[in-house]
């Protein structure tokens, strides 16, 4: 129903962040590569409204979201806590392993470059 809404805001929080952040440059990987982070998160949230949409959960008109309408806001309101705080965790972990990984890949190359 609005599981996107969990992502959507944990990518919001992140431009905030990369924004207040913006024209320092930071050693710290994981600092340095927050754009990676915002462009998952808001990639992921996109397409799960895309699918929400398709199967008729969110529509044009107000309310907007059709868990509202039919009155099962606990309902929304769990799946947003189980499943969206579920998946915005899990894009977050997928992003830390590709930051370490990278890290990795960097630090490995760096000595045959020099």
């Amino acid at each position: 129903m609005a599981c996107f809404t969990a992502p959507l805001a944990q990518a919001l929080v992140v431009t905030a962040a990369k924004s207040a952040r913006k024209g320092r440059p930071s050693r710290n990987p994981f600092v340095a590569r927050l754009g990676w982070l915002q462009k998952m998160l808001f990639g992921g949230s996109f397409l799960l409204a895309i699918e929400h949409v398709w199967h008729g959960e969110i529509t044009w008109r107000y309310p907007f979201l059709t868990a509202v309408k039919e009155g099962t806001t606990a309902e929304m309101w769990h799946e947003i806590a189980t499943v969206g705080v579920a998946m915005a965790v899990l894009i977050t972990v997928a992003w830390a392993a590709m930051v370490v990984v990278a890290s990795a890949l960097e630090r490995r190359r760096a000595p045959q470059e020099a």
